[in-house]
């Protein structure tokens, strides 16, 4: 069990499988998740942006940074970068991120979502 939990997040189609390990007393009304793992895209980021630091920060933005694929860990693939952040669906996911680059220079990045989940409070 222990090593189904530390090897995920889990995706099906890049919707996030959440896993809980179950007890007698759940109540799923009680424990709804409100933080979930999206895959994130930054398209045409600056490479100047591409440091590990760097996409944290960024990520950081929108929530709780998990990882970097690994394209966009090897920098195999440069027309966008794409991390599994953890973030809070009962709040609003920006579009638009504004990054400062070593150089001073503000750009807005572009921030899109391959899915957004729908949250009703």
């Amino acid at each position: 069990m222990q090593e189904i939990f530390y090897n995920g997040p889990y995706t099906i189609n890049n919707k996030p499988i959440i896993l809980k390990s179950w007890s007698i007393d759940f109540d799923l009304s009680k424990e709804f998740p409100t933080e979930i793992p999206l895959w994130i895209k930054f398209p045409n980021l600056p490479m100047t942006c591409w440091s590990k630091d760097s996409l944290s920060r960024i990520a950081s933005t929108v929530g709780k940074p998990v990882y970097a694929d690994e394209c966009t860990a090897k920098q195999t693939r440069i027309s966008f970068s794409q991390m599994l952040i953890e973030v809070n669906v009962s709040n609003p996911l920006p579009d638009e991120i504004t990054v400062l680059e070593s150089n001073g220079r503000q750009i807005k990045q572009v921030a899109t979502y391959d899915w957004r989940p729908k949250f009703c409070p």
